[in-house]
């Protein structure tokens, strides 16, 4: 895949736009300006706008309760996602959302969920609804390394399979699933090795990378076009301080 200078400035841009974008949050989470919880995806930037850079805007996109990067990376007003997380009404959900719950449906970001792989089911949907429209729509779908645990995970996959459908099944892991190590949780090397369960093609790629990213995620548009399941599994950071940028994301305290 060739990249033209002004792509790869972009990228960079959304990337530092979410970072930005995360930090003002934790900010504002914990000084008290915020109601509810904030999972943000600091250090996790690279898959979001990888992903969504291959993506057209009449694709889908299904998000988790570390979304704020997705939302941005598929085009979202960051005025308007910030009046979501505060609870205004000038926001996408009239503040009704919140942080794990925000959908932009004019970008179609069809949304995030509180529920730890909820989002996996509602890809599938969306994937079953472009087939028998007929449409040549992708949908990715965004979940973490502990939601692959979760039975919605393996009936989603199955289904993808038979129906031959266009998703692309993406797992950012990030190593922990809140405070519990995923290699304590989680049998197998490698999670994206389950695909191959239900026929289903899987790799692992750099989620440090994001023309990695962009290279998985564009691979089988080909075929999803036609309806073809995938499931690509973004890799755990290898440097130490990477690490340690994304583990912080997940251990951000709650408020007394």
């Amino acid at each position: 895949m060739q990249w033209q200078p002004a792509q790869l400035q972009q990228m960079y841009r959304q990337m530092v736009t979410i970072r930005r974008f995360e930090e003002a949050v934790r900010d504002l989470y914990t000084s008290g300006q915020m109601p509810g919880l904030a999972h943000t995806s600091a250090g996790q930037e690279a898959v979001a706008v990888g992903a969504c850079a291959v993506l057209r805007p009449d694709d889908y996109i299904v998000s988790n309760h570390r979304g704020h990067g997705h939302c941005i990376a598929k085009g979202a007003s960051l005025d308007r996602m910030a009046a979501e997380l505060l609870g205004k009404v000038t926001g996408y959900c009239r503040g009704k959302g919140g942080t794990m719950h925000i959908a932009a449906v004019e970008t179609n970001n069809l949304g995030a969920t509180g529920i730890v792989g909820g989002g996996i089911g509602t890809a599938t949907g969306v994937g079953l609804s472009a087939r028998l429209r007929g449409t040549d729509q992708v949908v990715v779908c965004f979940f973490g390394d502990g939601a692959s645990n979760e039975g919605l995970f393996h009936e989603s996959l199955n289904l993808a399979a038979i129906w031959q459908l266009p998703v692309v099944f993406l797992c950012e892991n990030n190593q922990y699933g809140e405070y519990t190590a995923g290699r304590s949780v989680t049998a197998g090397t490698a999670i994206a090795e389950r695909a191959a369960s239900y026929g289903l093609p899987g790799g692992s790629v750099d989620g440090m990378d994001p023309l990695a990213v962009a290279e998985a995620v564009s691979s089988p548009s080909p075929g999803l076009g036609a309806g073809a399941g995938r499931v690509c599994s973004s890799a755990s950071p290898i440097a130490s301080t990477v690490t340690t940028s994304a583990i912080r994301a997940l251990t951000e305290p709650e408020k007394s």
